[in-house]
């Protein structure tokens, strides 16, 4: 039973102030980034503010990469004393800012380097083919204050291929909600992996989950997340959406187990709908007592039927006042397409589903959809308000989807890398 759960309560938020007379015995300095550092008071002689001239960085170049060691130039600025440094693929910390950089490097690394390189070699990073990296310095100045964030990024050259590993791709059916696949392998691959998703959706969830799962590059992300073959294989993907452009990425493995280029083999779903004026009904339903994971809530059942030239549809049910503050920008949302590639947007049959709403409240239902040349049709709006008690049936309605709860864990900082030791050693 798919449900969504409108809170209609209005909370209460007491604050609280008590006087304290306790005299405070701890220094706090508290970063912009949150880190903070806490002293006792009494150990404390005084508290002095100094200045420093300009950035305190160490500026890196890039001379040469090789999978044994990367050459670089690094040179500190006039006001940096010592410098630390620290290698990452660069997947890992794309959305990381310097503050949590900073904050990384000066963490893990233990090695201080108090002169400049005009050439140096830099090995123990333990570096992957074909994987593009970013060497992150920080600048430490008199006080040993760490400062600014300098970066540098490189690709590692590829290992040359045993033979030419190749899969090819046969399309065996494709519906509506589902197709299938064969794939065949020459003679070269020992392995591979196959993984699929709507046109963008895979590389948008690599830049998401590349620091959650410590994915290097986007090849270990279709091996860990496809499935996997050592031989001609067939697959069906489900529950995939009509008229939709989806990408199959393989990930091909020579006999010395090297990653291959991953290929994509692209084909789109048959289309749902037509070209005509795309409509959804709405049809209230039964206002009763039903099960909101263990708990009787009042609930309203609401179907949405979309018409025969509709390729997708949405809705959204709201309460009167709210809906009404700006009506217009409500449908216009309604009518929209998602802001990135992503799954359930859209719905495409018709549904039964409830939402638990409080008696005697005026709510306001919309629906809308679009036809397979993406022109959307008339938002359908119901206004109603729910009766003053519900009832309480004997059987749940029968046509309905049940909904599962989502939590977003997504962390989208960055991954300590596993433990290495980072090595400068000059020409």
């Amino acid at each position: 039973m798919k449900k969504f759960f409108l809170t209609l309560l209005s909370t209460i938020l007491c604050l609280s102030v008590f006087a304290q007379d306790i005299e405070p015995n701890r220094f706090v300095l508290v970063e912009k980034s949150g880190n903070f550092k806490s002293y006792v008071v009494d150990k404390l002689d005084y508290v002095e503010f100094k200045t420093v001239e300009g950035e305190v960085a160490a500026d890196i170049e890039i001379l040469d990469v090789t999978l044994e060691a990367v050459t670089v130039k690094i040179m500190r600025t006039q006001s940096c004393q010592a410098f630390k440094l620290s290698c990452y693929p660069t997947a890992r910390i794309a959305s990381a800012s310097d503050d949590a950089l900073a904050s990384l490097v000066d963490g893990e690394s233990s090695d201080m380097y108090w002169q400049d390189f005009e050439q140096a070699a830099m090995s123990g990073a333990n570096l992957e083919p074909k994987t593009d990296y970013t060497i992150v310095t920080v600048g430490y100045d008199s006080y040993g204050t760490v400062c600014d964030v300098r970066k540098a990024e490189f690709t590692t050259p590829a290992i040359p291929l045993v033979g030419n590993p190749v899969v090819e791709v046969e399309e065996v059916d494709v519906q509506k909600y589902e197709f299938t696949l064969k794939f065949k392998p020459n003679e070269d691959v020992s392995k591979y992996s196959v993984v699929a998703g709507a046109a963008g959706e895979m590389q948008s969830q690599y830049e998401m989950f590349a620091p959650m799962f410590g994915f290097s590059n986007f090849g270990e992300m279709i091996a860990m997340w496809g499935v996997s073959f050592e031989a001609e294989g067939e697959f069906t993907w489900t529950k995939m959406q009509p008229n939709t452009e989806y990408e199959v990425f393989i990930q091909a493995y020579d006999a010395a187990g090297t990653m291959a280029d991953y290929t994509v083999y692209t084909l789109t779903t048959q289309a749902l709908g037509g070209e005509g004026v795309a409509e959804v009904a709405v049809t209230l339903g039964d206002y009763v007592m039903a099960d909101w994971y263990g708990e009787m809530l009042p609930s309203q059942f609401v179907t949405f039927t979309p018409n025969d030239q509709s390729s997708a549809y949405r809705f959204g049910v709201y309460i009167a006042e709210n809906y009404d503050t700006d009506p217009e920008a409500i449908k216009a949302e309604l009518c929209s397409e998602p802001p990135m590639p992503m799954s359930n947007w859209f719905f495409y049959e018709e549904i039964t589903t409830d939402y638990q709403i409080d008696p005697n409240t005026e709510v306001v239902v919309i629906a809308a959809a679009k036809n397979v040349k993406d022109e959307w049709g008339p938002v359908t709006e119901v206004r109603f308000t729910t009766p003053a008690e519900a009832n309480n049936p004997d059987a749940a309605p029968s046509k309905v989807i049940k909904k599962r709860t989502t939590k977003d864990n997504i962390q989208r900082g960055v991954v300590p890398a596993a433990k290495q030791k980072l090595t400068l050693t000059a020409f």
